[in-house]
């Protein structure tokens, strides 16, 4: 692990969010749990890919970037085509904003959705747990989660030092 400490840390909240029963939590508050990430992704994806749209149509109308159609330069050097993304001026279409608008809340319905999901499964591991006979099952899932977020630490570690390493 590139940093212990970090990791341990990581390990130890896991763990201890994982000790906490989500069956026990209020209505309020699970609801918070799933809506307010959902709702986060979509608002920062928005933001996000309007800043991202906004500048990309200011560079291509610059001509300094062109991603889709490469310039063509004439025969004298000194011409070149207008990409074919480039709009001359006249009314803007508003379409691209809504199809990236709802791009972003489908992102931010699938991380609620995931973490809907979450819970339901937390719960049904619990419940199988209980059905093995196991006298405390939420020590031996917080157990779970920290060694599984150790080993997932160690496997991007090595991953990234795979990446990392300079080919000779």
């Amino acid at each position: 692990m590139k940093n212990l400490p970090l990791s341990l840390t990581i390990a130890a909240a896991v763990g201890g969010f994982t000790l906490s029963r989500p069956a026990d939590w209020s209505p309020g508050l699970r609801r918070a749990y799933v809506l307010v990430p959902g709702a986060a992704v979509g608002a920062i994806g928005v933001v996000a890919l309007s800043r991202g749209m906004r500048k990309g149509t200011e560079l291509a109308a610059a001509g300094t970037v062109d991603l889709v159609t490469p310039f063509t330069v004439g025969a004298g050097g000194d011409s070149a085509t207008t990409p074919s993304y480039v709009r001359a001026a006249g009314p803007q279409t508003r379409m691209p904003g809504i199809a990236l608008t709802g791009l972003a809340v489908l992102m931010g319905a699938a991380v609620s959705g995931i973490t809907a999901l979450s819970l339901v499964l937390d719960e049904a591991v619990e419940a199988w747990l209980v059905r093995r006979r196991v006298a405390r099952p939420r020590p031996v899932m917080a157990m779970a989660a920290v060694l599984y977020s150790l080993v997932m630490d160690q496997v991007m570690d090595s991953k990234d030092a795979k990446v990392s390493k300079p080919r000779q």
